[in-house]
Formats: C-alpha cells, structure tokens, sequence
C-alpha cells in the first residue's frame, strides 16, 4: 500500500492564531488600554495648531513609557484619548495641550494603580499655565541650578531633578518651599539666594551672569518731565519735551536714604529720597520722591516702579467695601513677577494677570480652582472676586497697607 503522505499547506494568516491556540500565555496582550477626555472650564478656543500629548510614566522610576501626540485640527474640548500601558504597572498619566509651538493647558498627575484590565479614567480637567518665565541660571558653589516661574509658583531644577515651589511667609526677601518638603526651598536674597533640597544646603547661591540693574526712571508735572538713569547716564527730558539734557551720571552722596546726584557742568541737582510717592494727576503711586534743582527751577515728581510697591510678601485682605473679611475665612492676593497674581479668594486658589499702566491698575481674566466650600466662604469669595474685576487703580498708605480701589470707589484693604 503506497503511503501518500501530501504536504498540508497552512494560510499565513492562520499562524498568529494557531500559535495562540498552541501557547495561550504567547496570546495574552502585553499591555492594557487607558482612555478619557481632556476639557477645560475656560471659554477660550484652541488654535488650529493646537497638539495634545498624554503620557503614562511608571511609579517607580518616573520612566515615560508609553505617551500619545495628536493635533486637534480644528476640534475643541472634550478630546478623547487612549494610551496603551504596560500590564500590571503602576504610575501616573499626565496631559497638556501646546499652541502655538508653547504649551498652553496641564492637567494635574492622575495616578494609576497596577492591574490588567482596561481602564476608563473619565474626564481631566486641564488649567492654564505660563512656560518658566524669567529663567536664571544660578551658581551654588560647585552646584548649578535652573529658577524660573509658572502661574503663582516657582520651578526648581536641580542635579536632574524638577521641584516645584510654592510661596511661603519669611521675613525678609521672597521664599518658596515644595509643598509636601519644607526643607526643599529657594529663598531670594535680591541678587543671591539660598537654596535647600531635602534638608541639604547648598552654598549661597549667585546668578551665573551678572545681573543688569534696571533702569531707574522718574517724571513730573507742570511743567512736564521725565528722567532716565541707566548704566553711567542720564537722560532728562525738559519742558514736555522741548529740551533734552544728556550727561555721565555722577556717584551719589547717600544720606538717611536721600542719594543726591551734582551735576555742576548741567546746574543740576538730583534728590532721589525712598518715601512713598503719588503722582498729582493720576495719583498713582511710586516707591521714591524726586527733586530736581536745574537753573533757577525747582521741579518735583516720583520715581521707581509702582510695581515694586505690590510684589513681595502676599496681602492679606481685611475688608471689601467697608466689609470685614470674617476671622474664619483667609482672603490673600499676591503680586509676582511676569505681571502675574495669585491668592486664596476665601474658598479656592485664584491666577490671573494685572497690568500697570499710567492711567492705573487693571486685572485680566481670573481663573480658580473649584472646590465647594461653606457659605460664608462662598459668599465672602463672591464679593472678592466681583471687586476685584472692577479694580482700575491703588493706593499704598504710609503705615503700608494696601487698597485697591474700583471705578465705584469700592476699596478692597490688605495688609502684610
């Protein structure tokens, strides 16, 4: 009997699924699938540019493993999304939104618990946020370290780690600690600071180039002036403009906080004095009170930037429109760097933007996280931010309190 043995020919298609059959473990997926949507409460449209990118890093050492990038193309929130993640790995997925080629919207870390299951995390609620502004690049004995802002926080990077700080009460200069570590801080010492990680200071921190001092300006009225003393000149501007001076800036005599600065050649003397200072048509203050004697004229005005008058330690608000702000409930606003400020507005966390212009003080769009509080707090956060929106000028009192004033002549009172 003749043994036909034919050969049998199996479909490439097949073999995937004959080798799943044969090794069942060889079929199990080496990842699980973790979806959601993005939003944000902000009625703000993405630009057409728009990029989105989640990423799942894992808990134990913050390794980005897997992470999605796509473009919006016109679309708007809520944005679904879907990563695949490895099998029973814990971490946290994060996401952002980038327009503009800078990234524009965050959300908070969403930990995830190791399992094999796919997972549904539901909505992430994204917040604005600003890129590291103002970034400085600091020399701490052998030790360099990056600072920059975000919103109402500082950003710390150091020997490859990133920290975030928040502000912090100190008594002199500005200090910002982690929140969950307040032995990890960066405290301002004006050009130089001191710097803490997890309990181990660093030497005394300076800045790896020289920091430029701003330019000191000044202006009058009736009849109009303005001055500049930058670097070794000074620029005075007469007359509402009609006459000029242009001179090399001589060194001041300083005495009890008055610099005066001769200028024989120009029959010109400067008084520069640190007192608190309003300016007589918009009543804007200013940190120093100037003096010039030129000729047979004696001509006064302010100096410095107004601005400086509101940064530093935060406010603590007092009362609204005549109102005390209840002993239970903590109403503060601080004024940052990058035209930026944040507070607690009786029950959340507020951000948002001011600008400081010759005519006064304005604030832009407020955004605030949205917890549920008592009424009281709800009530007292509600009248804050309603003045607040309506501000359009300061004053600083002489014993240092500070009153943001509406166009109603509502007055918000702080203090420090």
């Amino acid at each position: 009997m003749t043994d036909l043995r034919v050969p049998v020919l199996i479909p490439l298609v097949l073999i995937p699924f004959l080798a799943a059959v044969l090794n069942p473990a060889a079929a199990e997926p080496a990842t699980r699938t973790i979806s959601g949507q993005l939003t944000y409460l902000q009625r703000i449209a993405l630009t057409p540019d728009s990029l989105v990118v989640v990423e799942f890093r894992a808990k134990d050492d913050q390794a980005l493993t897997d992470e999605t990038r796509f473009g919006t193309e016109g679309r708007q929130v809520p944005l679904p999304f879907a990563l695949q993640v490895p099998r029973n790995t814990s971490g946290q997925i994060r996401s952002a939104i980038w327009s503009g080629g800078r990234p524009a919207w965050i959300s908070d870390p969403v930990a995830i618990t190791a399992d094999d299951e796919p997972l549904e995390v539901g909505t992430l609620r994204l917040q604005p946020i600003t890129p590291m502004g103002f970034t400085t690049i600091m020399h701490c004995g052998e030790t360099e370290i990056e600072i920059g802002a975000i919103d109402d926080h500082l950003r710390l990077r150091v020997d490859g780690k990133t920290i975030d700080l928040q502000p912090t009460p100190a008594a002199s200069g500005a200090k910002f600690a982690a929140q969950d570590d307040p032995e990890t801080f960066f405290w301002s010492q004006g050009n130089s600071a001191l710097v803490s990680v997890a309990g181990e200071p660093l030497p005394e921190c300076v800045a790896a180039v020289p920091v430029e001092q701003a330019p000191f300006r000044a202006r009058g009225n009736e009849p109009g002036w303005n001055m500049t003393m930058s670097g070794e000149q000074i620029v005075l501007s007469l007359d509402y403009g009609t006459r000029e001076i242009k001179a090399k800036l001589p060194e001041p005599v300083e005495t009890n906080g008055t610099r005066v600065y001769s200028l024989p050649e120009q029959n010109l003397s400067i008084r520069i004095s640190e007192h608190l200072c309003s300016d007589t048509m918009t009543g804007m203050p200013y940190p120093s009170t100037v003096a010039l004697e030129i000729e047979d004229q004696r001509l006064t005005g302010c100096g410095g930037e107004p601005s400086t008058l509101l940064e530093g330690e935060e406010w603590t608000v007092r009362s609204l429109a005549g109102e005390p702000v209840p002993d239970e409930v903590s109403v503060t606003i601080n004024f940052l760097e990058n035209d930026r400020v944040a507070g607690s507005s009786g029950c959340n966390r507020f951000m948002g933007g001011y600008a400081l212009t010759g005519e006064g003080l304005s604030f832009g769009q407020i955004a605030g996280t949205m917890m549920a509080c008592p009424e009281l707090q709800m009530q007292t956060e509600q009248r804050f931010l309603g003045l607040l929106q309506d501000v359009n000028r300061f004053e600083v009192t002489r014993d240092g309190g500070l009153r943001l004033i509406t166009t109603d002549n509502a007055r918000i009172s702080a203090e420090r």
